[in-house]
């Protein structure tokens, strides 16, 4: 009972002593004190807000700002001695006289070389919805070339039609895929000749029906100077002679995923003119002379078709193709100050043919593979020893590459390329004469590595 007497009295004092403590330790907080709290931590947010308002801001322009880009080093063995360029015909024999011969002249023979093929970094800024900016530089040893610089507008209103102004691809299959994404090493013979430097300077208002009428057909309609990529540099910052070319593509997308497969098949028309700066002779479509006069209007004309199948199989397998015929012209130019296509550098009018047919195939998650056939014809009218000028031989290129991603952004490619030109004992100029007879060895090895990002 003393137990519990004792007990029950230190309970007591412990609960006497401790609500003490308590009216001793609580304060009364008055709702003055706390709006003056408050108020003062409002004042430092809101000078950190000033603070971080300008980096917000930049943080936003930024946000708006893309950058991508890529680079292509390679290695490649060549087996001939005769070294090509890209006029079409070959260096010239030893001993030749260099005498009114536009052939190269190379005195030792190049057998391997190590390049850098690209190197590119491409900024895409959109300040507004629908309004983006693309500029594109590309890097060499020796300067630095500007690929594409535009302004893109997209129509807000239906969804559908792009206006384009600046310098940017030519509305081409071939030539709008980019070189990043490709399988084979280079694009085909006639894409290279047809379109120089794949670019051009002009306008070009595209038209995508799919997202608003739900009806899969493009359609692209662009205006350019047209003398891109030919003759001097000077030629590529503004037209040379006020001509303008026009291009129309159209083509049309037909998917079936029931049977895993895509069609898209179209077609392109090319009109325009080039302005001859030099009078002298040239060779019309029939190879027959005839004097030009300068101001005088060559013809630069063709229409083309296209084709692109996919089929979901076995990972993936891909058939494409263009086939491009009319009218191509030129003007021969040792100086390179005028309107001369460094592929087609000859004096003449010609009615050409030029296709490819392409496969691809994905083995596998990490390998790709491709061969193509592509022909360029720059004179059907023309064969054989009927041919008296190297310029207007056919030549088919078979191409083959192999394609391994060593990461999703880096990758190894080995290609293959063989020209075989059309032979003829016609063609006699000097220190060539029996050069096209046979086949002219001029294949090419390459080993690519490309990382992106």
């Amino acid at each position: 009972m003393k137990k519990i007497i004792f007990s029950v009295l230190v309970f007591g004092a412990s609960m006497s002593n401790a609500q003490e403590i308590t009216k001793d330790s609580i304060k009364t907080i008055s709702i003055d004190s706390l709006q003056q709290a408050i108020n003062l931590h409002q004042m430092k947010f809101d000078a950190l807000n000033e603070q971080l308002s300008p980096l917000q801001a930049q943080v936003d322009k930024m946000s708006k700002l893309k950058i991508s880009g890529y680079m292509q080093v390679q290695y490649e063995t060549y087996n001939y001695q005769d070294v090509p360029t890209a006029n079409g015909p070959l260096q010239l024999k030893p001993g030749a006289s260099e005498t009114n011969i536009p052939l190269s002249t190379v005195p030792v023979d190049i057998t391997n070389s190590f390049l850098i093929r690209r190197a590119r970094i491409k900024f895409t800024y959109e300040p507004a919805e629908g309004v983006i900016f693309v500029l594109q530089p590309n890097f060499s040893f020796s300067a630095v070339t500007l690929k594409d610089a535009y302004v893109q507008l997209n129509d807000p209103w239906l969804n559908t039609f792009q206006l384009w102004v600046g310098q940017f691809n030519r509305p081409d299959y071939e030539v709008e895929f980019s070189s990043k994404n490709r399988i084979l090493m280079e694009r085909s013979r006639m894409s290279g000749i047809l379109y120089p430097q794949e670019r051009d300077l002009g306008a070009k208002l595209a038209a995508n029906f799919a997202p608003h009428y739900n009806l899969p057909l493009n359609v692209e309609l662009a205006v350019f100077d047209g003398n891109f990529g030919e003759g001097a540099i000077g030629n590529q910052t503004s037209d040379v002679d006020s001509e303008k070319d026009v291009m129309l593509r159209t083509y049309y997308s037909l998917n079936l995923p029931d049977s895993g497969l895509g069609i898209d098949f179209g077609a392109s028309g090319y009109y325009g003119k080039n302005t001859v700066f030099v009078a002298g002779e040239f060779s019309d479509v029939n190879s027959s002379p005839f004097t030009a006069e300068v101001g005088d209007k060559l013809k630069k004309q063709w229409l083309g078709t296209e084709l692109q199948v996919y089929y979901d199989v076995l990972g993936g397998i891909a058939l494409k193709s263009e086939c491009n015929f009319g009218t191509i012209s030129g003007e021969a130019n040792a100086t390179g100050v005028l309107n001369n296509n460094p592929g087609f550098n000859f004096s003449a009018v010609r009615d050409f043919i030029g296709y490819y047919v392409t496969l691809e195939k994905n083995v596998g998650a990490k390998n790709q593979a491709a061969i193509r056939l592509d022909s360029w014809d720059p004179n059907r009218k023309l064969s054989g020893n009927e041919v008296t000028a190297a310029q207007d031989l056919r030549v088919n290129t078979w191409s083959f590459a192999w394609q391994y991603f060593f990461t999703e952004t880096t990758k190894i490619g080995l290609g293959y390329s063989m020209p075989i030109n059309e032979t003829s004992t016609s063609i006699t100029t000097e220190g060539v004469g029996d050069l096209y007879t046979s086949d002219v060895k001029n294949n090419t090895w390459t080993l690519r590595f490309q990382a992106s990002f």
